[in-house]
């Protein structure tokens, strides 16, 4: 994937600003499209969506109102993360299947952040967050309150575990990291069901057959 077509949906004018500020950066130009929805909040996911079920964009950015972060804005089943810098941050609750979720994060740190063997904590450690990979935990309110005091009320939502890619940045310090997001878990699905797609056979030795060829 070379050029990321983004449909951007955005809540009120501070979140227009924060996209008119951000494409003044060319670079961003260099490695997506945009297509600015009229429509805002909800009506614009809806039409957003449509436009990614129809092919017009390989993922989407919300941007909430000021003052409010939003988790999922497309309500997709899955598993709900936050992401800052090398902080990935997983929601479950009791109703949900433990194991089931960290299956979920596992396979998402694999293909979709290439981390080949993800290291995955229940808590948040402030001091060593950088020795982990992930944390999955089942205080959402809690969790929710540590992250944001970490990264000083910046970072990225995502919901894994469906096809769409959508995030939500809390921040408009944060909307290029909403877009560099989409772009890095596209591009490593893309390489991590390639290197899958084929795989090489495995070769099957006869030991019997290979001693008798060196006696």
């Amino acid at each position: 994937m070379n050029i990321l077509k983004i449909g951007i949906v955005y809540s009120d004018q501070k979140g227009k600003d924060t996209i008119d500020n951000a494409f003044e950066d060319i670079l961003l130009d260099e490695i997506c499209t945009k297509t600015i929805y009229e429509k805002r909040g909800e009506e614009g996911i809806d039409e957003a969506l449509n436009d990614w079920e129809d092919g017009g964009t390989d993922a989407i950015v919300f941007i909430p109102a000021e003052g409010k972060e939003h988790l999922n804005p497309a309500n997709l089943r899955g598993l709900d993360m936050i992401v800052w810098e090398d902080l990935r941050m997983a929601f479950t609750n009791e109703e949900d299947n433990f194991e089931d979720k960290m299956q979920t994060l596992r396979l998402a740190l694999q293909r979709e952040f290439d981390i080949d063997n993800p290291r995955i904590v229940p808590h948040l450690d402030a001091n060593n967050y950088k020795t982990y990979d992930a944390v999955l935990t089942n205080d959402m309110e809690q969790g929710l309150k540590d992250f944001l005091q970490l990264s000083q009320g910046n970072g990225v939502a995502y919901t894994t575990g469906r096809e769409l890619v959508c995030t939500a940045p809390f921040s408009a310090e944060s909307f290029r990291e909403g877009i560099y997001l989409a772009k890095d878990i596209l591009k490593n699905r893309e390489r991590y069901d390639e290197a899958r797609k084929n795989p090489l056979p495995k070769l099957f030795i006869d030991k019997k057959e290979d001693n008798r060829k060196h006696q």
